[in-house]
């Protein structure tokens, strides 16, 4: 009996210690801790920058390439919505043709069976 107690105490003083240690940064994490700090600050100081120069060039609104950008969408989707309708008028076409040539056909055999 006071063997399996000092295996329990035993076991449990280990499991403690296991789970103590857990708490503990290791050298490793502790360095990748600080390059991902290191690397939020590049980024925040690369966008400080950015508007920095944005507000200097005067962008800080809507900067010319957005502009640009914008106008390219316009210009696009006029272009999308043109070949949409031109699309349409020759698919109506087609129809219409293939409609003229199945009624040509049409005379064509109560001609030859008359």
């Amino acid at each position: 009996m006071k063997k399996s107690w000092l295996n329990i105490v035993l076991l449990t003083s280990v499991a403690a210690f296991g789970l103590a240690a857990c708490d503990n940064q290791g050298g490793a994490e502790q360095a990748g801790e600080k390059m991902d700090e290191a690397i939020e600050n590049v980024q925040q100081q690369s966008q400080d920058m950015a508007d920095d120069t944005r507000e200097t060039l005067g962008m800080e609104e809507q900067g010319t390439m957005e502009a640009m950008g914008e106008q390219l969408d316009e210009t696009a989707e006029s272009i999308k919505n043109a070949a949409s309708e031109q699309a349409a008028e020759m698919e109506q076409a087609m129809d219409d043709a293939a409609a003229e040539a199945d009624r040509k056909l049409n005379e064509l055999m109560e001609d030859t069976q008359e």
